[in-house]
């Protein structure tokens, strides 16, 4: 988003209207005879507020009217319309990450951004993403936060561990709330252009605020159905023809979005209490998501499961699933936020902020409509597959100081402050009957099919505490010249310490030119999920006739210990990632109304995790293992590791230009906005791997942009958005959708995604002060990509990695209320 110069008065380019599409809520010079609010900001900064445009480093700051504008009740997709740098993919049939999608900044891992909310820290989703996909990260959920709670989202694209600790490598959210007096309230119902997806968002606001006390209270209600689309998958061609008089459901698998219905509620109060100012906010979310596994077929790649046996005389399972069937994978979640706090300012300009925050979220899966094939008849088709649970306490000091000092244009102001942290991850088994190695096996393949329950060899409790201290200084040599400097030492109880600092300036060549850059190291600490908790499966060996444990272990441990007396293998501790930044950029805000900002960036991380190689186990290691009795694990067959694997460098630029215009008797505002990013692994096994190497560095477009359009008069806005997102590449297997059964995956081939514009448009119209209605459409053109050549035979038209929606145009009709 565009920054606003102190100097003039400078007003929002959003929409005022809810459902208008601008990319940005960018400030820039009002037209003829209007005003407008200055832009401010604390992101970024432990010192003073700064105006957008006047911040040493890059910030898009987006406001309550834009983030409204959009038509998704998920907030990673708000911020991928409106931030090119961000983006989310879709991933379905992809275990829990089809409910807590992966958010990336600068094409970073997701945990390698920081979430705050109100300036403090958000906690962690219990959710990390299966290793076994190459990829372990644990991040906060941002669609637990309502959207209609918001004042504002502030997106400092910059690295940040000097000012706010572990994950802020690729930049910092914080997401504030909106304290404002007054009602206001919308619904909102939209479907997809082939039917599917269709909801309802119901949203309201309440807010009171004397100047001296406030209190809001927000929630939102959203009930949205699947989408799918899908082709016939090998298994329901297989078992079409096989069983022709046997009615087969079409389709059998829906590869899109989940079914998703989800209550968010959000609250923040302040009281004057003499020299206090007291304060206090937090948010609460429930919710609950079905989505489809795999199709098991009688005929084809499952038929195995609907053979006879012994072991069950007289049972098959095509008496339970004539037409076969597709596992159902359910997870309910549930997200609780809660911070307390005072400030004070004191004679002298000391200011003081002390808060204490708790934080927790909680999911459990279920999987319907699936069996446990080795119970036989004797198994249940719905299980409880356990539950996942981060808990984190966090409390914080902060204080700053004017000081005076005779050869500075102004007074420095000094931070400095203290935080303490404990985080908590655990994992609850399932039921019995979703881990099972029921009699049926080894010709009947063990637990819940689709998603194996929890073990109590996996289950347990893992925590780690972290102490912190830094300091941050704001000097003005002269007037035209800012130096910000920062340092922050960091003591964790897993690993040890980390010392990061962070030094950016800003000097004004003129009134309308400014250069601003900043140096900065940073580092992300390994979480307990993924320092300790492991990620097993076990099953009946076919050769051994012997239950075997296969899976992810802990980097500690005896596995760990017993894979390091090979020659050439070395499993260690987890280690934090760590990085090196550097920005350079312009802004240029000419006497015109033009505004543009130019910012160049390189980011340099090393220890980055992956999962590494799978290692086989001979007989003699297993036998050692199983001489030493670890509880719940019998031999152990396979295993791998999370591991500080590879090194990166990321390099790129974001280019950011905005005006708005008085056209006739109505005002046009215009946005564009284009990020280029570049990621190249320059050390690690991935340099050994072709690839691998592949995956990381041409996974995600490198060029993405949007461009959009407002134009307002009297009563009536109209909006329109261009998104633009450059060619990528998947590296999902391949396999014919024709193919024989028995035919082997063919070597890993990617496909190239050509690039890829959808526009969105919208009209509004207030028909009293208080109403105001909108229509509109995402994808308006009913834009589709490239069918994928990947995972045909699974039944999956379009690549579940696309960066972007695979199903179509979304039409929305929407009503708000305000008073």
């Amino acid at each position: 988003m565009m920054e606003t110069s102190m100097r003039s008065t400078i007003s929002w380019t959003v929409l005022l209207a809810a459902a208008a599409l601008p990319a940005f809520a960018e400030d820039t010079t009002p037209a003829a005879g209007a005003a407008g609010p200055e832009v401010v900001t604390v992101t970024g900064s432990r010192t003073a507020p700064r105006s957008a445009l006047d911040s040493l480093e890059p910030i898009d700051v987006i406001s309550r009217e834009a983030i409204e504008s959009t038509s998704s009740a998920e907030l990673v997709e708000t911020l991928a319309a409106l931030v090119p740098s961000f983006s989310v993919q879709t991933l379905p049939a992809l275990d829990a990450t089809i409910f807590v999608r992966p958010a990336q900044l600068r094409n970073l891992s997701p945990d390698q951004t920081l979430v705050l909310l109100n300036g403090k820290r958000l906690h962690r989703s219990a959710m990390m993403m299966n290793p076994s996909y190459g990829r372990a990260f644990q991040a906060p959920d941002l669609d637990q936060i309502p959207g209609m709670a918001l004042s504002s989202i502030d997106v400092l694209r910059d690295g940040a561990s000097a000012l706010y600790g572990s994950d802020a490598i690729a930049g910092v959210i914080n997401l504030n709330l909106d304290n404002s007096a007054g009602f206001r309230a919308f619904t909102q119902y939209g479907e997809h252009r082939q039917g599917d997806g269709e909801g309802t968002r119901t949203g309201a606001r309440l807010g009171y605020n004397d100047g001296a006390s406030f209190i809001a209270v927000s929630g939102e209600y959203s009930e949205i159905g699947p989408t799918a689309r899908s082709q016939p998958s090998l298994a329901v061609k297989q078992s079409r023809a096989a069983f022709p008089n046997v009615f087969f459901p079409d389709p059998e698998i829906r590869w899109g979005k989940p079914s998703r219905e989800a209550l968010r509620l959000a609250v923040t109060a302040g009281l004057k209490a003499g020299e206090f100012d007291l304060y206090a906010f937090g948010t609460y979310g429930e919710g609950s998501g079905i989505g489809d596994f795999n199709y098991r077929g009688p005929a084809g790649p499952f038929a195995s499961l609907f053979a006879d046996s012994s072991k069950f005389p007289g049972y098959n399972l095509k008496q339970i699933y004539p037409a076969g069937f597709t596992p159902y994978f359910k997870s309910e979640d549930q997200d609780v936020n809660l911070t307390a706090g005072a400030r004070r300012e004191f004679s002298g300009g000391l200011k003081f902020d002390a808060s204490v925050s708790y934080g927790r979220n909680a999911i459990d899966y279920s999987m319907k409509n699936s069996i446990n094939a080795s119970l036989g008849p004797n198994s249940p088709r719905s299980f409880y597959d356990g539950g996942v649970e981060q808990e984190e306490i966090s409390a914080n000091a902060d204080a700053s100081l004017p000081v005076s000092l005779s050869f500075l244009a102004e007074p420095a102001v000094v931070a400095f402050g203290a935080e303490a942290r404990n985080e908590t991850f655990s994992i609850t088994p399932g039921d019995p009957a979703s881990y099972a190695i029921g009699p049926g096996a080894p010709q009947f393949a063990c637990c819940s099919a689709g998603f194996p329950g929890f073990t109590p060899a996996v289950s347990g409790e893992w925590s780690q505490d972290s102490l912190a201290v830094y300091a941050d200084i704001l000097i003005k040599p002269v007037e035209s010249w800012s130096i910000d400097g920062a340092v922050r030492f960091e003591d964790f109880s897993t690993f040890g310490s980390s010392t990061t600092y962070k030094l950016s300036s800003r000097l004004e060549l003129t009134q309308d030119l400014a250069l601003r850059g900043a140096a900065s190291t940073g580092f992300r600490a390994p979480t307990p999920a993924q320092s300790y908790s492991e990620g097993l499966s076990q099953f009946l060996s076919n050769t051994t006739l012997q239950i075997t444990t296969a899976g992810r272990f802990k980097p500690t441990g005896p596995v760990a210990n017993l894979m390091n007396q090979r020659p050439n293998v070395a499993i260690r501790p987890l280690v934090p990632e760590e990085s090196r930044n550097l920005s350079l950029g312009v802004v240029w805000t000419p006497a015109f109304g033009l505004q543009v900002t130019l910012d160049a960036y390189r980011i340099e991380i090393d220890n980055r995790l992956n999962t590494t190689t799978t290692y086989v186990l001979t007989a003699a290691e297993t036998a050692a293992l199983n001489a030493l009795n670890i509880p719940n694990v019998q031999a152990i067959s396979q295993a791998n590791f999370l591991q500080n694997d590879y090194d990166t460098v990321t390099e790129g630029f974001d280019l950011i230009v905005s005006r708005d215009q008085s056209i006739g008797d109505g005002v046009l505002s215009l946005t564009g906005a284009f990020s280029h990013i570049e990621e190249s692994i320059t050390g690690g096994s991935r340099t050994l791997n072709p690839y691998s190497r592949q995956i990381a560095e041409d996974a995600l477009p490198e060029d993405r942009a949007t461009l959009s359009a407002t134009y307002k008069i009297g009563p009536v806005e109209l909006g329109g958005r261009m998104r633009y997102y450059g060619e990528w590449s998947d590296f999902q297997d391949s396999f014919p959708n024709n193919a024989a059964p028995g035919t082997a995956y063919p070597t890993y081939n990617p496909q190239v995604f050509r690039a890829m514009s959808f526009v969105d448009v919208s009209a509004s119209y207030r028909l009293t002060e208080r109403l105001r209605l909108t229509a509109g459409a995402d994808n308006v053109f009913d834009t589709y990509p490239d069918k994928a050549r990947w995972q045909t035979f699974r039944g999956l038209v379009y690549s579940r990695n696309a960066p972007y929606s695979t199903d179509g145009a979304y039409y929305f009709v929407r009503a708000d209320v305000n008073f």
